[in-house]
């Protein structure tokens, strides 16, 4: 019977945490949304500089919720938040608007464009993406912010915010700590200090802290996360990065896109041993909605890093991405005749048939990984006898 009442006094408890994280939930959604218009405008802005008619820009597939003629495109919000589309006239591409301009002909079409514009309209987005975090990063290091050991490996190990029963807090580290050693080694950046660390996963060190000018020593039980197949050492805690001149913050978000990029394409090189990494838009949301928990600095660096990766995602050479839409117009230019509309249309139809398969297995992935955390019981927790109880 206790069993029972605790499972679902957690259950309530968990429950009314999210009725509480909805409105976070509901930024975390914007968000997504605003990558999405980002990413769909760097399309749309090469489509006007290049006088292609779009007949639709839509956040969002399926059924239209919302929608208003401006100019000569109709812009809509559509039902289903996994992405969005600018249906171009005179390119074929499936679930896309109605697609009745399709097959225009005249000027203003897509297929009538040279191909360096056409690839500079397919990659418009990617661009954009690329932009997006450009600017967010040099920002961010402008005002000065937090930031993970990757993008910011040559700076202090000064600690900015500490994840909630992460081992830093468990350890007692403070915001503003800066950690000057390992088990007396002296550290002279993060980089140094994640060297440090890494022969210590999963066990207990001693860091030397400065706080407010005094020394301390601190153990901490060091965890881990996986970079593609490398192992690397979390104490569950972001880095101070102090603000910089406007030159400087320049060179750091350039330097910090390129490690981004860098981190990426380790991930998607490592992805079919370590599928536990794939994550879809449920997490993406929930990684979003919990950065703004930690405040608007972690928030824009969160839509940096999902930026990022939306940008090299679409260069892969799959139809449904921009990098698989390039590849058909390569084809097109190197034969010179396009590929039949029936080859297209399979090639269409049955990627998205598998990508569709593919969202659904990491959606449930996604809320297996969300369940635990938030449906967890605390059976381990109960008294030993709790068996015997009726």
């Amino acid at each position: 019977m206790n069993l029972i009442l605790s499972l679902f006094t957690n259950l309530g408890s968990n429950l009314l945490s999210i009725l509480y994280n909805l409105p976070m939930i509901f930024l975390g959604i914007i968000g997504l949304c605003l990558l999405v218009v980002f990413h769909e405008f760097g399309h749309f802005i090469f489509c006007k500089i290049f006088n292609v008619y779009t007949p639709s820009f839509s956040i969002g597939f399926g059924p239209r919720l919302f929608e208003k003629k401006i100019g000569d495109t109709v812009f809509a919000i559509s039902a289903i938040p996994l992405g969005g589309y600018v249906e171009i006239a005179g390119a074929q591409e499936v679930g896309q608007g109605d697609q009745t301009h399709a097959h225009d002909k005249n000027s203003r079409a897509f297929s009538q464009k040279p191909y360096w514009q056409k690839m500079l309209i397919i990659f418009g987005g990617v661009l954009f993406n690329f932009i997006f975090t450009y600017l967010a990063l040099s920002l961010l290091f402008y005002l000065g912010s937090p930031c993970i050991s990757s993008l910011c490996n040559k700076y202090p190990a000064i600690v900015s915010i500490i994840g909630k029963n992460s081992p830093a807090e468990k350890a007692g580290l403070k915001s503003n700590d800066k950690i000057t050693a390992v088990n007396n080694v002296k550290i002279d950046n993060i980089k140094h200090l994640n060297k440090l660390l890494t022969p210590y996963i999963d066990k207990t060190v001693t860091l030397k802290v400065n706080r407010d000018g005094k020394e301390e020593n601190l153990d901490i039980k060091i965890a881990s996360h996986k970079v593609g197949n490398e192992l690397r050492p979390e104490i569950g805690a972001y880095w101070l990065v102090k603000p910089m001149t406007l030159k400087n913050a320049l060179i750091a978000g350039f330097k910090g896109t390129m490690d981004m990029i860098s981190e990426m394409l380790k991930s998607l090189k490592n992805l079919s041993s370590n599928r536990e990494q794939l994550g879809g838009p449920l997490l993406v949301i929930t990684q979003l909605s919990q950065s703004i928990g930690l405040g608007w600095k972690v928030f824009i660096f969160m839509l940096a890093f999902i930026s990022i990766n939306l940008a090299v995602l679409n260069i892969i050479p799959l139809p449904i991405f921009d990098g698989g839409q390039a590849l058909f117009y390569t084809i097109e230019a190197i034969t010179g005749k396009p590929l039949s509309d029936r080859l297209r249309y399979n090639i269409h139809y049955f990627t998205w048939i598998a990508v569709i398969l593919l969202v659904i297995y990491i959606t449930y992935k996604d809320i297996l990984k969300l369940g635990n955390r938030f449906f967890k019981t605390k059976t381990e927790q109960l008294p030993t006898n709790v068996e015997s109880k009726k």
